[in-house]
């Protein structure tokens, strides 16, 4: 490792734009939740060097080597402020979505590969309560226990919670959603 790559893996910051994380950071991979940087190394793969992120993902106790080079939608954890606005969005009304399955599918995929924890709560909200309306198809209901898993991993990680107890902030927040729009 050079002098300048050994600087960077010492002093990075997290950043959205840039993605660089640095060891300790709490991170989220939008295809297994919130987990943290154990470290950052070099990998010699098909002779191409290239460097890696290590995170270990609590809830699934799983380690993943993540490119740091590529566009793996690896972001930082949100902070307590993000995670309150994210709570707020669970309480809000659901949105509008697309009447097509596969529309529907296609904008929260999306909004869970390039979005931040309130877009995730977005997904939640939404798929909940069309699914209490109408029924999901079958890669809904796997979005939506995909979106629910990454919400609830970073709420455990940002609020220091079991993964039981954010579920549970989860469901009452969706709970007292659902009763204020009955009322």
């Amino acid at each position: 490792m050079s002098e300048s790559e050994e600087k960077v893996s010492e002093n990075s910051v997290t950043e959205t734009p840039g993605k660089v994380f640095s060891e300790g950071d709490f991170v989220v991979y939008p295809n297994h939740g919130a987990g943290c940087v154990s470290e950052v190394v070099e990998k010699t793969i098909l002779g191409e060097e290239r460097r890696y992120y290590v995170v270990f993902i609590p809830d699934a106790e799983l380690t993943l080597s993540i490119p740091a080079d590529g566009d793996s939608g690896l972001r930082a954890c949100a902070d307590e402020e993000n995670t309150e606005a994210a709570l707020s969005v669970l309480r809000g009304e659901a949105t509008e979505m697309p009447q097509n399955w596969n529309q529907r599918l296609k904008h929260n995929q999306a909004k869970l590969r390039e979005g931040g924890i309130s877009q995730v709560a977005e997904v939640v909200r939404n798929l909940s309560s069309y699914g209490g309306e109408h029924n999901l198809s079958t890669g809904e209901r796997n979005m939506l226990m995909k979106a629910r898993r990454i919400l609830v991993s970073e709420l455990a990680l940002v609020c220091d919670t079991g993964v039981k107890e954010a579920e549970e902030l989860v469901d009452a927040v969706l709970r007292e959603s659902t009763a204020e729009d009955a009322t």
